[in-house]
């Protein structure tokens, strides 16, 4: 079901002139999403400074906070705390002399900190009261899965001003999704090197076809990119394909796949271009990755109950299939070169053995890491295509050795950053503007889960 910025906040139960976006432009915020209930209200935090006024906002709180009562309160807490923590190095601590005076020092914490959270309110309150003089203005403000802000474009050209040059006018009309914006503001102040990820999925739904032919001579599709069976009107059941060949496996005879994918999406082009765009005008090198790798490792994974001549003969098949429709890929983006041939520019996928090298080797400490953070996914079958998921974000990294990595990409990716920036702090410092997925032709569907007749495909590439 599709949302907007408007519905979430009402859903919430905040108006939008209470909010940051007040002043963002109606087509932003009735811009049609469709996108997970991880939305969270944030209120009275003048510290995301992704957001330009709330950066403001904590100037003025600081500079308030340099006032005689406020650091006199701050001094003498420090000094009750100090006071406190010398009593606990105390080896012999328990006597009534002690114990009365600690309490008493408690007390005086107590109150000091209540006078300094007052302080806080007090000059919080006073600063948004300024700012509603100049323009409308709340203070609230929307978080997506506790990691990105809901931001605009104009927001992030108000922080990083170098952005306004960035000719992508699709990414003015939308909710963006950000984080660390300032950061990379000040690092591209000291002329830090940047890299810059992002680009398509291999394909999307119902563009690779797999059938499966069982002994009785009965055919079974399934959509490869979901997962998904189809039912006999073409339409997605939640039947999915790696519980069905785990319980079906004997009585299957051969694997069959269709590739329909005509061409490559006006949304996949565009994930394509924003990464040279946004190279051009900050001076960032570029890394795409076209996970056609990750792919076959899925297919793998899932067809392992699957006899051997059966799965070599779907395997070769499937290959054909990546192979070409990364060729589209690389069409488009030898074309985007040629645009921007200031953009360095590298792709990883499965037949540029160097870069797949240097991506397997740079990365093993970090999936280390991931191997202790849990598992990365419930389904088995596919948590080597999760890994390379993750850690594709991270190639700038491993390719240019750039400690600071713009991710440009769907919102759908923002669990994979979640998990590659745990695993990759503090080597990296990662920043990230991500985009609703793009509503299609038929006003219900994004254009990735979209039935094929509503792909939107244009000729580039195809």
């Amino acid at each position: 079901m599709l949302t907007t910025m408007r519905e979430i906040l009402k859903t919430i139960g905040v108006r939008v002139q209470d909010t940051v976006y007040c002043q963002v432009g109606d087509n932003i915020l009735d811009f049609p999403m469709s996108i997970g209930n991880f939305f969270r209200l944030e209120t009275d935090d003048p510290s995301a400074s992704d957001f330009e006024v709330l950066h403001i906002l904590n100037g003025l709180v600081e500079d308030k906070k340099r006032a005689y009562e406020y650091v006199a309160v701050c001094s003498e807490l420090q000094q009750v705390l100090a006071r406190l923590n010398k009593m606990k190095k105390v080896e012999i601590n328990n006597t009534d002399q002690l114990i009365a005076k600690k309490l008493s020092l408690r007390k005086s914490k107590q109150r000091l900190n209540e006078m300094k959270t007052a302080l806080e309110e007090q000059y919080l309150a006073k600063s948004i009261e300024e700012i509603k003089k100049e323009c409308e203005f709340g203070p609230a403000f929307l978080e997506y899965k506790d990691s990105f802000y809901c931001s605009s474009f104009n927001e992030i050209a108000a922080i990083l001003p170098q952005v306004e040059a960035v000719n992508t006018p699709k990414l003015k009309e939308m909710p963006l999704f950000v984080r660390g914006i300032r950061d990379l503001s000040q690092s591209l102040k000291k002329s830090s090197q940047l890299g810059i990820v992002g680009g398509p999925c291999l394909f999307g739904a119902h563009e690779v076809i797999v059938d499966i032919h069982h002994r009785d001579g009965e055919v079974v599709q399934f959509d490869f990119s979901t997962g998904r069976e189809y039912d006999e009107d073409y339409m997605l059941k939640d039947y999915d394909i790696e519980s069905y060949l785990s319980c079906k496996y004997e009585d299957i005879v051969g694997l069959g796949l269709r590739n329909v994918k005509d061409g490559v999406t006006y949304q996949e082009y565009l994930s394509m271009q924003y990464l040279f765009e946004f190279a051009e005008v900050l001076g960032g090198k570029v890394v795409i990755p076209i996970p056609d790798m990750s792919y076959m490792k899925f297919f793998q994974g899932i067809m392992s109950p699957i006899a051997d001549r059966v799965r070599e003969l779907a395997l070769n098949a499937f290959e054909k299939i990546s192979y070409d429709i990364t060729d589209m890929y690389l069409r488009v983006i030898n074309d985007l070169q040629l645009q921007y041939p200031e953009v360095e520019c590298q792709v990883l996928h499965s037949r540029n053995t160097d870069l797949c090298h240097l991506f397997y080797t740079n990365r093993e400490e970090y999936i280390y890491k991931l191997s202790r953070m849990g598992r990365v996914t419930v389904y088995k079958g596919r948590t080597d295509a999760v890994i390379d998921y993750i850690t594709m974000l991270a190639l700038p990294f491993y390719v240019y050795g750039t400690h600071n990595v713009l991710q440009i990409d769907s919102v759908d990716e923002a669990d994979s950053m979640r998990k590659c920036m745990k695993i990759h702090g503090p080597d990296v410092v990662f920043s990230s503007i991500l985009f609703p997925e793009y509503i299609s032709q038929d006003g219900v569907h994004t254009v990735y889960n979209a039935p094929h007749q509503f792909k939107e495909y244009i000729n580039a590439g195809g």
